[in-house]
């Protein structure tokens, strides 16, 4: 079990790394123009889906991928990334407008992220939500420091 958890770190730092300077960003809603947070920010970043204390890291506030009663959270909405038959699930953009796809659990979606990190995050989502800044701290820990 640790070699895995080893292994799995290890890959999401390197994919992590390799988009250091990409600042991923999550949109929502039917046209993608909510704003759901930064992906690839820090936990002290008001604009990250890691500031348990922020708009988007929250697992209370409405526009949090983290809040499972909310619009982008729960399991059964059309715009959450966790809901296999959603029909709006978020979009992942770089700073430049550039697609990375939708964040979404259905692997079977033909546009769902190429980014394994975002991926992950669908897959992880009970483990990170026990705890999201420890979760981030254990993912960045080199990456932000």
């Amino acid at each position: 079990m640790k070699r895995y958890l080893i292994l799995f770190a290890v890959l999401i730092l390197s994919t992590v790394n390799a988009n250091a300077q990409t600042k991923l960003k999550l949109y929502g809603g039917k046209h993608h123009d909510q704003f759901l947070g930064c992906i690839d920010c820090s936990t002290e970043d008001l604009n990250s889906i890691w500031c348990g204390f922020g708009e988007y890291g929250s697992v209370h506030k409405a526009n949090s991928i983290w809040n499972e009663l909310g619009k982008y959270g729960s399991n059964k909405s059309d715009y959450s990334p966790f809901n296999k038959k959603a029909k709006y699930p978020p979009l992942v953009l770089d700073q430049k407008g550039k697609s990375y796809g939708f964040m979404t659990i259905n692997k079977s979606n033909p546009k769902r992220s190429w980014d394994s990190f975002v991926n992950q995050i669908t897959e992880q989502r009970d483990e990170i939500v026990k705890d999201i800044p420890a979760y981030h701290d254990r993912v960045f820990h080199d990456f932000h420091n």
